[in-house]
């Protein structure tokens, strides 16, 4: 509605966050218009919106079964290759905190390689594993930083890690 008659919901304080879109049959937005007029002149202050319901994510606090483990170690991509690689490295450090550069650094990879690989990391888990019940098989952890994006770590627990060892050591390896 780009008409604009009186306030038309001119209210002062209004944040975008405070404005939805609604599709409305073309016959109805005169109507619409004059409700919202109506509404601004009765100068009381509106309700506060209800809360949108979100979806529940997947859990996170749930450890992924070795069978699980090893059949995500059996993928061939690239991203399969890193993210296994990833798993290893934070499998020797359990519930240690380690950042993109400190991991990229640790596996000799560019930081761009890494955040690739976490990024196509749930697209993976999404199509070929139970990515609702089950989540990452790691974990991200996010630190706010004032003024600026946060800081991204990723950590296993130690179950994680006994867990992921166990896929890998009952995993066929490749012959040379």
């Amino acid at each position: 509605m780009n008409r604009r008659r009186g306030s038309l919901s001119g209210q002062a304080g209004l944040r975008s966050a405070d404005l939805v879109h609604l599709a409305v049959p073309a016959e109805y937005v005169n109507h619409i218009v004059r409700l919202i007029e109506d509404l601004d002149q009765r100068n009381r202050p509106l309700p506060p919106p209800a809360p949108r319901p979100r979806p529940a994510g997947p859990r996170h606090d749930r450890e992924w079964p070795v069978e699980e483990l090893r059949r995500f170690a059996q993928g061939r991509s690239r991203t399969h290759e890193t993210v296994v690689a990833i798993l290893d490295l934070l499998s020797d450090l359990p519930d240690q905190r380690l950042r993109v550069a400190e991991i990229a650094a640790r596996l000799g990879s560019p930081a761009d390689k890494i955040i690739g690989a976490m990024a196509g990391l749930t697209r993976i888990v999404k199509a070929y594993h139970d990515y609702p019940a089950l989540g990452l098989p790691l974990r991200r952890v996010t630190q706010p930083a004032a003024g600026r994006s946060g800081s991204v770590s990723y950590t296993v627990t130690a179950e994680q890690a006994r867990r992921w060892k166990a896929a890998r050591a009952t995993q066929p390896h490749p012959l040379s």
